[in-house]
């Protein structure tokens, strides 16, 4: 008798704590899936002089910071969680007395549309191409960019020569560098997990104790400029609501492009700038693709790392004015 309610009561204590133990996984996946929510974005993101618009592509909405008027000046910025035209606002504000300055949010970071659909390098060269063809009045832009950003203008102003009129590339990267692929193969399989890829993100990429880390093993050279705002305004972008797709389709590899291919195809001046302390991509890759490229020279800038924009803007801003000077020749790689 004894022995028979002694099972039944571990069948019954089995069963209770499967139940349990079944039940703490739900509520757990259900909190890392759970919204984070629509926190507004923040002031900062924008300089109070520049309009705030959107441009409806085919491709999805991009929202752009308008002002001034001249010559059109874009600034794109590069690919990292909680990404926006925020990496230029310490920069392209100083351009609006002189230029039509348009600093964009690409498709699924900052304020643009994070649509729930894979994307393609091509399809965030075909927005941009629409944009410029519709905003900047006939006229060829400059394009200030960086990153996997700065190798979409790349890709851009090979393919429609018509529409660029130069290039300003800082540490610019298509990911598959010298025939090799740069991001983990392991980051690729993690993204096609579903719930775990969330979880992942939200848990763990998106919170302002990884950003804060990010920015102070790769982004910054000089952990002291890393401000409260800056830190801020990543970790708000990284939060929206679907901005995990953004970054998702460029752990995937989707947006994939190669990258000195590109730059070997572009006819028109190219100024690349690096970051002497960057660590990825490193500044040995600056000259090694220089030669490359037909008209191009090279501008390191001193002791800042991948986000220079935001790290030494008034480095930033004082070359950029220099080598916008018409009057300075630039010199043809050997």
């Amino acid at each position: 008798m004894w022995k028979k309610l002694f099972a039944q009561t571990r069948k019954l204590w089995g069963f209770s704590l499967g139940a349990g133990l079944l039940g703490a996984l739900v509520l757990g996946v259900r909190y890392a899936l759970r919204p984070i929510g629509e926190t507004r974005l923040l002031e900062t993101l924008s300089p109070a002089i520049f309009a705030t618009r959107v441009f409806y592509s085919s491709r999805g909405q991009l929202v752009y910071h308008e002002s001034g008027q001249g010559e059109p000046l874009i600034f794109l910025h590069g690919f990292y969680v909680g990404a926006s035209s925020y990496e230029w606002s310490k920069v392209y504000p100083f351009f609006a007395a002189t230029n039509h300055v348009l600093a964009i949010d690409q498709l699924g970071f900052g304020e643009s549309e994070r649509a729930d659909r894979p994307l393609a390098a091509s399809d965030y060269v075909q927005a941009l191409v629409e944009m410029i063809r519709m905003k900047c009045d006939n006229r060829r832009a400059t394009i200030i960019a960086s990153g996997l950003g700065a190798g979409f203008a790349a890709t851009l102003a090979s393919q429609h020569p018509e529409l660029v009129q130069r290039l300003f590339l800082l540490a610019p990267t298509g990911l598959i560098e010298f025939g090799r692929q740069r991001l983990p193969l392991r980051y690729r399989i993690l993204v096609r997990l579903p719930f775990v890829n969330r979880m992942f993100y939200r848990r763990y990429l998106a919170t302002k104790i990884q950003i804060r880390a990010w920015l102070s093993s790769t982004g910054f050279a000089n952990r002291e400029k890393i401000s409260s705002e800056i830190v801020d305004v990543l970790t708000n972008c990284a939060q929206q609501f679907g901005a995990e797709r953004g970054v998702f389709s460029w752990l995937s590899r989707r947006l994939n492009l190669d990258l000195e291919k590109r730059l070997s195809e572009i006819q028109q001046p190219v100024t690349l700038l690096w970051g002497e302390k960057t660590i990825y991509p490193p500044l040995e890759w600056a000259y090694r693709l220089q030669p490359l490229i037909k008209q191009c020279n090279l501008v390191v800038l001193e002791n800042v790392g991948l986000l220079a924009a935001l790290e030494a803007p008034e480095q930033v801003r004082e070359i950029l004015s220099r080598e916008l000077d018409p009057t300075i020749r630039i010199y043809k790689a050997e």
